[in-house]
């Protein structure tokens, strides 16, 4: 190896030295303000982009598929699992979270007050959401069969799941897919320090509505997704609350 490209390594290693370094300060960072900000679980406030972005316009364009035309309770093409592999784990690449810190971010979540029982916290649920036309159409009791098979002193956690039906329906004309996410659960567990918490999956097209790409929800069902996500803060603070 010459001395040029023994120096060129070594730049090389000190350079990668200094953005791990970097990296993982950025990592702690953004850890820090995540878990300040997640205690308010929901967003308060006005958002930084309240209405959808324009529609790109002029020769300066980010390359998107072109606009098509909708076709009700279509499925798009299924997508390879290697495909999936290398999208993600290059998107992964620049990611300074761990997984659970993911599973994190997408979650919402509100710890119910003390002195309110398991119990009191379904049944204040279930009546706020009826109150917001969010009709309760099951639950799953998983804790109960773990606790036969696994561990006796399992935690209680029961998934209960919501739905706005005519809601329910424009989305699956626009996406059959997102059959997966819906009807809405909200999940409430004990943990092991006793604590009651009411557990959702966070989505919100306010944040995700941000592409360039032309296909987009309607306004309507851009709408009725933002009451959606309203309506189960609502339930869920209820829920904390005790609020019947």
């Amino acid at each position: 190896m010459t001395a040029i490209s023994r120096g060129l390594a070594a730049a090389a290693l000190a350079l990668g030295a200094a953005a791990a370094c970097a990296g993982a300060s950025f990592a702690q960072e953004m850890d820090k303000a995540t878990e300040k900000m997640n205690a308010k679980s929901f967003y308060k406030g006005t958002p930084s982009i309240p209405k959808r972005f324009p529609v790109q316009k002029g020769w300066l364009q980010m390359p998107t598929p072109p606009k098509e035309k909708l076709k009700k309770h279509t499925f798009m093409p299924p997508i390879s699992a290697e495909a999936k592999m290398r999208a993600m784990q290059s998107l992964m690449y620049y990611n300074p979270f761990s997984l659970k810190q993911m599973i994190n971010f997408m979650a919402a979540k509100k710890k119910a007050a003390k002195g309110l029982s398991f119990d009191d916290v379904v049944e204040s649920l279930k009546t706020k959401g009826n109150e917001l036309n969010m009709k309760f159409v099951g639950v799953s009791t998983p804790w109960k069969i773990i606790r036969d098979i696994y561990d006796k002193n399992y935690p209680r956690v029961e998934i209960f799941s919501f739905c706005d039906l005519a809601t329910l329906a424009r989305i699956l004309e626009y996406s059959p897919e997102f059959i997966v996410f819906i009807p809405c659960k909200i999940a409430v567990m004990e943990d092991r320090n006793g604590d009651i918490w009411l557990v959702t999956l966070d989505w919100d097209v306010r944040w995700m509505d941000t592409s360039p790409n032309p296909n987009r929800i309607s306004d309507d069902l851009r709408k009725r997704a933002i009451s959606i996500r309203t309506r189960l803060e609502q339930m869920m603070e209820a829920a904390a609350t005790g609020d019947f």
